[in-house]
Protein backbone atom coordinates (compact mmCIF):
# COMPACT_ATOMS: atom_id res chain seq x y z
CA UNK A 1 0.00 0.00 0.00
CA UNK A 2 1.48 3.30 -1.12
CA UNK A 3 0.81 6.24 1.19
CA UNK A 4 0.74 9.76 -0.22
CA UNK A 5 2.77 12.07 1.97
CA UNK A 6 1.16 15.44 2.61
CA UNK A 7 3.33 18.27 1.18
CA UNK A 8 3.31 20.31 4.41
CA UNK A 9 3.55 17.32 6.76
CA UNK A 10 6.75 18.58 8.38
CA UNK A 11 5.31 22.01 9.20
CA UNK A 12 2.02 20.58 10.52
CA UNK A 13 3.58 17.94 12.77
CA UNK A 14 6.10 20.51 14.03
CA UNK A 15 3.21 22.79 15.03
CA UNK A 16 1.62 19.84 16.82
CA UNK A 17 4.86 19.07 18.68
CA UNK A 18 5.33 22.69 19.78
CA UNK A 19 1.72 22.95 20.96
CA UNK A 20 2.09 19.62 22.78
CA UNK A 21 5.23 20.64 24.68
CA UNK A 22 4.01 24.13 25.56
CA UNK A 23 0.67 22.76 26.80
CA UNK A 24 2.29 20.32 29.21
CA UNK A 25 4.70 22.93 30.61
CA UNK A 26 2.04 25.64 30.97
CA UNK A 27 -0.47 23.23 32.49
CA UNK A 28 1.94 21.93 35.12
CA UNK A 29 3.20 25.39 36.01
CA UNK A 30 -0.36 26.74 36.27
CA UNK A 31 -1.54 23.87 38.48
CA UNK A 32 1.46 24.25 40.76
CA UNK A 33 0.98 28.04 41.05
CA UNK A 34 -2.79 27.78 41.67
CA UNK A 35 -2.62 24.98 44.25
CA UNK A 36 -3.95 22.22 41.96
CA UNK A 37 -7.63 23.28 41.78
CA UNK A 38 -10.37 20.79 40.88
CA UNK A 39 -13.43 21.21 38.67
CA UNK A 40 -16.60 19.37 39.71
CA UNK A 41 -17.13 19.74 43.45
CA UNK A 42 -17.46 16.92 46.01
CA UNK A 43 -18.98 14.29 43.69
CA UNK A 44 -17.52 14.88 40.26
CA UNK A 45 -13.97 15.57 39.15
CA UNK A 46 -13.67 16.91 35.60
CA UNK A 47 -10.08 16.08 34.73
CA UNK A 48 -8.33 18.16 32.07
CA UNK A 49 -7.65 14.94 30.18
CA UNK A 50 -11.32 15.12 29.14
CA UNK A 51 -10.77 18.54 27.61
CA UNK A 52 -7.74 17.11 25.83
CA UNK A 53 -9.85 14.31 24.37
CA UNK A 54 -12.46 16.84 23.26
CA UNK A 55 -9.83 18.89 21.43
CA UNK A 56 -8.49 15.74 19.77
CA UNK A 57 -12.00 14.91 18.52
CA UNK A 58 -12.43 18.47 17.22
CA UNK A 59 -9.12 18.26 15.35
CA UNK A 60 -10.16 14.95 13.76
CA UNK A 61 -13.49 16.48 12.71
CA UNK A 62 -11.66 19.40 11.13
CA UNK A 63 -9.53 17.01 9.08
CA UNK A 64 -12.55 14.92 8.03
CA UNK A 65 -14.93 17.79 7.25
CA UNK A 66 -12.71 20.62 6.00
CA UNK A 67 -9.91 21.21 3.53
CA UNK A 68 -7.38 23.94 2.99
CA UNK A 69 -4.30 25.17 4.80
CA UNK A 70 -6.25 27.01 7.52
CA UNK A 71 -8.11 23.87 8.60
CA UNK A 72 -4.88 21.86 8.60
CA UNK A 73 -3.11 24.45 10.73
CA UNK A 74 -5.90 24.61 13.29
CA UNK A 75 -6.14 20.81 13.39
CA UNK A 76 -2.42 20.47 14.09
CA UNK A 77 -2.52 23.09 16.86
CA UNK A 78 -5.66 21.66 18.52
CA UNK A 79 -4.31 18.11 18.33
CA UNK A 80 -1.09 19.23 20.01
CA UNK A 81 -2.95 21.00 22.81
CA UNK A 82 -5.33 18.07 23.20
CA UNK A 83 -2.51 15.55 23.35
CA UNK A 84 -0.70 17.69 25.93
CA UNK A 85 -3.77 17.95 28.18
CA UNK A 86 -4.43 14.23 27.84
CA UNK A 87 -0.96 12.89 28.46
CA UNK A 88 -0.33 15.33 31.32
CA UNK A 89 -2.51 13.05 33.47
CA UNK A 90 -0.77 9.84 32.47
CA UNK A 91 0.22 9.29 36.13
CA UNK A 92 -3.44 8.72 36.97
CA UNK A 93 -3.79 6.16 34.20
CA UNK A 94 -0.86 3.93 35.16
CA UNK A 95 -1.36 3.78 38.95
CA UNK A 96 -4.08 2.11 41.01
CA UNK A 97 -4.42 5.12 43.31
CA UNK A 98 -4.70 7.65 40.41
CA UNK A 99 -1.45 9.34 41.44
CA UNK A 100 -0.98 12.45 39.30
CA UNK A 101 2.45 13.04 40.87
CA UNK A 102 3.80 9.54 40.15
CA UNK A 103 7.49 10.05 39.23
CA UNK A 104 7.35 7.78 36.19
CA UNK A 105 4.78 10.08 34.55
CA UNK A 106 7.36 12.76 33.67
CA UNK A 107 9.66 10.38 31.70
CA UNK A 108 6.64 9.00 29.82
CA UNK A 109 5.53 12.53 28.87
CA UNK A 110 9.07 13.47 27.85
CA UNK A 111 9.46 10.33 25.72
CA UNK A 112 6.12 11.01 24.01
CA UNK A 113 7.28 14.53 23.20
CA UNK A 114 10.59 13.27 21.80
CA UNK A 115 8.73 10.76 19.64
CA UNK A 116 6.48 13.52 18.28
CA UNK A 117 9.54 15.67 17.49
CA UNK A 118 11.20 12.70 15.75
CA UNK A 119 8.11 12.16 13.59
CA UNK A 120 8.10 15.88 12.76
CA UNK A 121 11.72 15.76 11.62
CA UNK A 122 11.13 12.57 9.62
CA UNK A 123 8.10 14.02 7.85
CA UNK A 124 9.97 17.26 7.10
CA UNK A 125 12.80 15.35 5.41
CA UNK A 126 10.65 12.82 3.57
CA UNK A 127 10.48 13.22 -0.17
CA UNK A 128 7.98 11.50 -2.44
CA UNK A 129 9.86 9.35 -4.96
CA UNK A 130 7.12 7.66 -6.99
CA UNK A 131 5.86 9.96 -9.78
CA UNK A 132 2.16 9.23 -9.14
CA UNK A 133 2.47 9.99 -5.44
CA UNK A 134 4.39 13.18 -6.16
CA UNK A 135 1.73 14.24 -8.65
CA UNK A 136 -1.01 13.49 -6.13
CA UNK A 137 0.73 15.61 -3.47
CA UNK A 138 1.07 18.54 -5.87
CA UNK A 139 -2.57 18.22 -6.95
CA UNK A 140 -3.70 18.26 -3.33
CA UNK A 141 -1.68 21.36 -2.52
CA UNK A 142 -2.92 23.20 -5.60
CA UNK A 143 -6.47 22.33 -4.57
CA UNK A 144 -5.92 23.92 -1.18
CA UNK A 145 -5.27 27.26 -2.87
CA UNK A 146 -8.50 27.27 -4.88
CA UNK A 147 -10.40 30.33 -3.71
CA UNK A 148 -7.28 31.95 -2.24
CA UNK A 149 -4.13 33.53 -3.67
CA UNK A 150 -0.89 31.60 -3.94
CA UNK A 151 2.51 33.11 -3.32
CA UNK A 152 4.66 33.56 -6.42
CA UNK A 153 7.64 31.81 -4.84
CA UNK A 154 5.55 28.77 -3.93
CA UNK A 155 4.16 28.66 -7.47
CA UNK A 156 7.70 28.57 -8.84
CA UNK A 157 8.53 25.72 -6.46
CA UNK A 158 5.46 23.73 -7.55
CA UNK A 159 6.32 24.27 -11.22
CA UNK A 160 9.83 22.97 -10.51
CA UNK A 161 8.36 19.90 -8.79
CA UNK A 162 6.13 19.27 -11.82
CA UNK A 163 9.16 19.45 -14.14
CA UNK A 164 10.97 16.93 -11.93
CA UNK A 165 8.24 14.28 -12.34
CA UNK A 166 9.39 11.48 -14.62
CA UNK A 167 6.79 11.18 -17.42
CA UNK A 168 7.78 7.55 -18.09
CA UNK A 169 6.63 6.59 -14.59
CA UNK A 170 3.10 7.93 -15.16
CA UNK A 171 0.21 6.82 -17.30
CA UNK A 172 -1.17 8.87 -20.23
CA UNK A 173 -3.92 10.38 -18.06
CA UNK A 174 -1.33 11.46 -15.48
CA UNK A 175 0.80 13.12 -18.15
CA UNK A 176 -2.26 15.09 -19.22
CA UNK A 177 -2.79 16.13 -15.60
CA UNK A 178 0.82 17.35 -15.40
CA UNK A 179 0.23 19.53 -18.47
CA UNK A 180 -3.06 20.83 -17.07
CA UNK A 181 -1.53 21.68 -13.69
CA UNK A 182 1.39 23.37 -15.39
CA UNK A 183 -0.95 25.54 -17.47
CA UNK A 184 -3.15 26.31 -14.47
CA UNK A 185 -0.24 27.39 -12.28
CA UNK A 186 1.21 29.61 -15.00
CA UNK A 187 -2.15 31.33 -15.47
CA UNK A 188 -2.87 31.62 -11.74
CA UNK A 189 -2.66 35.19 -10.33
CA UNK A 190 -0.27 35.25 -7.40
CA UNK A 191 0.81 37.56 -4.63
CA UNK A 192 4.19 39.11 -5.28
CA UNK A 193 4.78 39.72 -1.57
CA UNK A 194 6.15 36.68 0.31
CA UNK A 195 4.04 34.96 2.96
CA UNK A 196 4.20 36.16 6.54
CA UNK A 197 6.29 33.14 7.50
CA UNK A 198 8.86 33.85 4.79
CA UNK A 199 8.94 37.55 5.64
CA UNK A 200 9.57 36.76 9.28
CA UNK A 201 12.30 34.34 8.23
CA UNK A 202 14.00 37.03 6.15
CA UNK A 203 13.82 39.49 9.03
CA UNK A 204 15.28 36.89 11.39
CA UNK A 205 18.12 36.09 8.97
CA UNK A 206 18.98 39.78 8.58
CA UNK A 207 19.00 40.28 12.36
CA UNK A 208 21.12 37.16 12.74
CA UNK A 209 23.70 38.37 10.22
CA UNK A 210 23.89 41.80 11.83
CA UNK A 211 24.05 40.90 15.52
CA UNK A 212 25.37 37.32 15.38
CA UNK A 213 27.96 37.02 12.63
CA UNK A 214 29.73 33.68 12.43
CA UNK A 215 32.85 34.72 14.43
CA UNK A 216 30.71 36.03 17.30
CA UNK A 217 28.42 32.99 17.21
CA UNK A 218 31.47 30.73 17.25
CA UNK A 219 32.76 32.33 20.48
CA UNK A 220 29.30 32.14 22.07
CA UNK A 221 28.85 28.47 21.20
CA UNK A 222 32.28 27.48 22.49
CA UNK A 223 31.59 29.34 25.76
CA UNK A 224 28.20 27.62 26.11
CA UNK A 225 29.81 24.24 25.40
CA UNK A 226 32.32 24.78 28.21
CA UNK A 227 29.49 25.84 30.55
CA UNK A 228 27.49 22.77 29.49
CA UNK A 229 30.45 20.55 30.34
CA UNK A 230 30.77 22.14 33.79
CA UNK A 231 27.02 21.75 34.36
CA UNK A 232 27.23 18.07 33.37
CA UNK A 233 30.14 17.60 35.79
CA UNK A 234 28.11 19.13 38.63
CA UNK A 235 25.15 16.87 37.90
CA UNK A 236 27.52 13.89 37.74
CA UNK A 237 28.98 14.75 41.15
CA UNK A 238 25.47 15.14 42.60
CA UNK A 239 24.44 11.76 41.23
CA UNK A 240 27.59 10.17 42.68
CA UNK A 241 26.88 11.68 46.11
CA UNK A 242 23.33 10.33 46.10
CA UNK A 243 24.36 6.86 44.89
CA UNK A 244 27.12 6.67 47.52
CA UNK A 245 24.55 7.43 50.23
CA UNK A 246 26.45 10.37 51.72
CA UNK A 247 24.64 12.31 54.46
CA UNK A 248 25.46 15.69 55.96
CA UNK A 249 24.83 17.19 59.38
CA UNK A 250 22.17 19.53 57.99
CA UNK A 251 18.67 18.20 57.45
CA UNK A 252 17.88 20.67 54.64
CA UNK A 253 20.86 19.53 52.56
CA UNK A 254 19.87 15.89 53.03
CA UNK A 255 16.34 16.71 51.90
CA UNK A 256 17.67 18.44 48.77
CA UNK A 257 19.96 15.49 48.02
CA UNK A 258 17.16 12.94 48.42
CA UNK A 259 16.62 12.65 44.69
CA UNK A 260 15.45 9.04 44.84
CA UNK A 261 12.57 9.98 47.17
CA UNK A 262 12.64 6.60 48.81
CA UNK A 263 11.87 4.62 45.65
CA UNK A 264 14.62 2.07 46.29
CA UNK A 265 17.13 0.37 44.05
CA UNK A 266 15.25 1.00 40.78
CA UNK A 267 15.67 4.74 41.12
CA UNK A 268 19.34 4.25 42.03
CA UNK A 269 19.86 2.20 38.85
CA UNK A 270 18.18 4.91 36.77
CA UNK A 271 20.35 7.53 38.46
CA UNK A 272 23.48 5.48 37.74
CA UNK A 273 22.57 5.18 34.04
CA UNK A 274 21.93 8.91 33.93
CA UNK A 275 25.33 9.51 35.54
CA UNK A 276 27.10 7.43 32.89
CA UNK A 277 25.28 9.32 30.13
CA UNK A 278 26.10 12.59 31.89
CA UNK A 279 29.78 11.62 31.93
CA UNK A 280 29.65 10.98 28.18
CA UNK A 281 27.96 14.35 27.61
CA UNK A 282 30.51 16.19 29.73
CA UNK A 283 33.44 14.55 27.94
CA UNK A 284 31.85 15.20 24.54
CA UNK A 285 31.30 18.90 25.31
CA UNK A 286 34.84 19.31 26.66
CA UNK A 287 36.53 17.51 23.76
CA UNK A 288 34.30 19.30 21.24
CA UNK A 289 35.15 22.72 22.69
CA UNK A 290 38.87 21.84 22.74
CA UNK A 291 38.83 20.60 19.14
CA UNK A 292 36.95 23.72 18.05
CA UNK A 293 39.47 25.97 19.76
CA UNK A 294 42.35 24.10 18.09
CA UNK A 295 40.85 24.73 14.65
CA UNK A 296 39.11 21.39 13.96
CA UNK A 297 35.71 23.02 13.55
CA UNK A 298 33.98 20.08 11.89
CA UNK A 299 34.90 17.66 14.70
CA UNK A 300 34.02 20.20 17.38
CA UNK A 301 30.56 20.93 15.98
CA UNK A 302 29.83 17.24 15.42
CA UNK A 303 30.82 16.30 18.97
CA UNK A 304 28.80 19.19 20.37
CA UNK A 305 25.67 18.18 18.44
CA UNK A 306 25.88 14.53 19.43
CA UNK A 307 26.58 15.38 23.07
CA UNK A 308 23.56 17.65 23.15
CA UNK A 309 21.40 14.97 21.51
CA UNK A 310 22.49 12.39 24.12
CA UNK A 311 21.66 14.83 26.90
CA UNK A 312 18.24 15.56 25.40
CA UNK A 313 17.28 11.96 24.67
CA UNK A 314 18.94 9.96 27.47
CA UNK A 315 19.96 12.14 30.40
CA UNK A 316 16.82 14.26 30.51
CA UNK A 317 14.51 11.25 30.20
CA UNK A 318 16.02 9.73 33.34
CA UNK A 319 16.47 13.07 35.09
CA UNK A 320 12.78 13.91 34.63
CA UNK A 321 12.00 11.04 37.00
CA UNK A 322 13.68 12.93 39.82
CA UNK A 323 13.02 16.59 38.94
CA UNK A 324 10.47 17.31 36.21
CA UNK A 325 10.55 21.12 36.33
CA UNK A 326 14.35 21.42 36.38
CA UNK A 327 14.46 18.98 33.46
CA UNK A 328 11.96 21.07 31.49
CA UNK A 329 14.08 24.21 31.67
CA UNK A 330 17.26 22.22 31.03
CA UNK A 331 15.69 20.61 27.97
CA UNK A 332 14.58 24.01 26.61
CA UNK A 333 18.10 25.40 27.00
CA UNK A 334 19.65 22.34 25.35
CA UNK A 335 17.14 22.44 22.50
CA UNK A 336 18.11 26.06 21.84
CA UNK A 337 21.78 25.06 21.92
CA UNK A 338 21.13 22.25 19.43
CA UNK A 339 19.30 24.64 17.10
CA UNK A 340 22.16 27.16 17.34
CA UNK A 341 24.75 24.47 16.55
CA UNK A 342 22.85 23.20 13.53
CA UNK A 343 22.26 26.77 12.40
CA UNK A 344 25.97 27.57 12.70
CA UNK A 345 26.89 24.45 10.72
CA UNK A 346 24.49 25.35 7.90
CA UNK A 347 25.61 28.98 7.75
CA UNK A 348 29.26 27.94 7.76
CA UNK A 349 28.65 25.42 4.95
CA UNK A 350 26.95 28.08 2.82
CA UNK A 351 29.84 30.46 3.46
CA UNK A 352 32.39 27.85 2.39
CA UNK A 353 30.41 27.08 -0.79
CA UNK A 354 30.23 30.78 -1.62
CA UNK A 355 33.98 31.13 -1.14
CA UNK A 356 34.59 28.07 -3.33
CA UNK A 357 32.42 29.53 -6.09
CA UNK A 358 34.42 32.76 -6.05
CA UNK A 359 37.85 31.09 -6.31
CA UNK A 360 37.67 30.00 -10.01
CA UNK A 361 36.84 33.57 -11.04
CA UNK A 362 39.82 34.87 -9.09
CA UNK A 363 42.07 32.24 -10.67
CA UNK A 364 40.84 33.15 -14.16
CA UNK A 365 41.48 36.84 -13.59
CA UNK A 366 45.07 36.30 -12.47
CA UNK A 367 46.51 35.54 -15.96
CA UNK A 368 44.74 38.56 -17.45
CA UNK A 369 46.15 40.78 -14.73
CA UNK A 370 49.65 39.41 -15.28
CA UNK A 371 49.40 39.96 -19.04
CA UNK A 372 48.31 43.56 -18.62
Amino acid sequence: MRIRWRPEAGRLVTLMAVAFGMTVVITRLYLMASGYPKIGGSVYHIAHALFGGLLLVISCLLLLMSSGRTAMTWASLLSGVGLGLFIDEVGKFITTDNNYFFPLAAPIIYLAFLLTVAVARMSARRRTVHPELALGAITEEVGQFVGSRMNAQRRAELLAELRAIDPDGCGPEHRELVVALNDYLRALPCDTEPELERRLTRIGVSIEKRFLPLPVLRVVLITVLIAHGVWSLLRLVLAGVVIAGWHSHWHEIDRMLDLTQGHGWKSLVALAIAAVAELAVGIGCAVGAAAWLRGDEELGVRLAIWSDVVSLTVVNVLASYFSQFLTVFTAIAEALLLWALVRYRDRRARQLRAEADERPDDAANEPATAAS
